[in-house]
């Protein structure tokens, strides 16, 4: 997804003087965080933007394929991406409030009459996946036993709308069932008006909380993790949490 000018923001935003820009990454993932230059931009990015305000520090955001804005901000070239699990983004910096809350669920055509019942089920199907995500560690495994064989696993790269190519799979017959968080399914599939097209074939585990995770390799990662911390209690006490929540259709994670 990510042009030639991407690389000339990562080469330079480390250079950036230290506290009053902080930058961003993820692929594209609405309702979590959407396209840089369209709207909306993603209830995590308003999150990050009115946290970052609050402290007189601004947000650059763009978009980048997954594994490479990890890669980005665990060298320190960028600050943070957000719809982490902990399990994406190892040795992160992470703050104690979580952003959301992620529930992978299998989807694919309405003619598909295959129900989820566990790992050893997905024999009897090809799984669309997308690259460089996690999903559970029992399914990353199964994912990585398999990845190149595409009788089993089909993997669709992290860039551009990897869930709409993922689905353009399952439509030409490529793929059986996609997973994917499943607010993220519902945003996808309502643009695409595939809605009535698709339904949900089981569900991947328990929910696992998502988060803005910023870099390791330099101290402002911790100090913009404690900030983004804080600031989210803020969010969540003032009301503007469930403001910004409700123009996305989603519910407080938190009780």
């Amino acid at each position: 997804m990510r042009s030639s000018v991407v690389g000339l923001l990562l080469s330079t935003i480390c250079t950036v003087s230290a506290a009053d820009t902080i930058t961003i990454r993820a692929d594209e993932w609405l309702p979590y965080n959407g396209p840089a230059n369209k709207r909306p931009p993603g209830y995590m990015i308003e999150m990050a933007d009115q946290i970052a305000a609050l402290n007189g520090h601004r947000i650059e955001y763009a978009t980048m394929p997954w594994d490479d804005a990890v890669a980005a901000s665990r060298k320190g070239d960028i600050d943070c991406v957000v719809g982490a699990l902990k399990s994406d983004a190892e040795g992160f910096e992470f703050p104690t409030a979580s952003w959301g809350s992620n529930v992978n669920g299998f989807f694919g055509l309405e003619e598909v009459t295959w129900t989820y019942t566990g790992i050893e089920s997905l024999s009897q199907i090809r799984l669309a996946v997308i690259s460089g995500y996690s999903y559970s560690e029992e399914l990353d495994a199964y994912i990585e036993a398999n990845k190149d064989d595409p009788s089993k696993v089909v993997v669709v790269q992290s860039t551009g709308r990897a869930l709409v190519n993922a689905v353009s799979r399952l439509v030409a017959g490529k793929a059986d069932v996609v997973i994917e968080d499943v607010n993220v399914a519902a945003s996808t599939f309502k643009r695409m008006s595939m809605a009535g097209r698709l339904k949900q074939l089981g569900a991947l585990g328990e929910p696992e909380e998502l988060y803005v995770a910023c870099t390791p390799a330099n101290p402002r990662g911790k100090q913009f993790a404690e900030m983004f911390d804080k600031g989210t209690t803020e969010l969540r006490t003032n009301g503007q949490l469930a403001e910004i929540l409700e123009k996305y259709g989603i519910a407080d994670w938190q009780p």
